[in-house]
């Protein structure tokens, strides 16, 4: 008797093991992996955090979670409306740099190029209600979920104001 109880045991660890290993985001998470395609990396919780802690260290943040811009003395932004992130692809922001999709939620960050997030960027912002595109090297794209999107540059010089 003691065996099966050790048996039935055994499987129970087993399967919350493998229930575990095969955490669901949900199907927007799971669509906006499919609409940037195959060359995107899903990197591990560890690795989520050391990119998010990166961010918030270049960055100042405020309380609620948005980057302080009011309090960025060694970078750039310029208030955009969402209509103008296409024209970012023909000017000189690099969009073939890897760049990181890091949601305000407690999703895996994601790593892709700029134009990619660009060409899925419905699906890149259903997943959460707010978005960074941090690309260490250069700038970050902040998406907030009252439709604001700011972007901060690191060397001013690699933009040129759209419109």
């Amino acid at each position: 008797m003691e065996q099966n109880s050790r048996k039935w045991r055994l499987e129970q660890l087993l399967q919350q093991q493998k229930s575990k290993q095969n955490i669901s985001y949900g199907l927007l998470f799971e669509e906006c992996i499919e609409a940037l395609g195959e060359e995107v990396v899903i990197f591990s919780e560890r690795t989520s955090e050391r990119i998010r802690s990166e961010l918030t260290t270049a960055y100042p943040f405020t309380s609620w979670g948005r980057i302080d811009w009011n309090n960025t003395t060694s970078r750039h932004d310029l208030r955009i409306a969402i209509d103008s992130i296409p024209v970012l692809k023909s000017k000189r922001l690099d969009t073939e740099a890897p760049i990181y999709i890091i949601w305000g939620g407690n999703y895996p960050v994601l790593q892709t190029k700029l134009q990619k997030v660009l060409s899925a960027l419905d699906d890149v912002l259903a997943v959460d209600f707010d978005t960074f595109a941090y690309c260490p090297s250069n700038y970050v794209i902040e998406f907030y979920h009252e439709g604001e999107i700011t972007l901060g540059i690191e060397r001013l010089d690699n933009f040129e104001h759209p419109g």
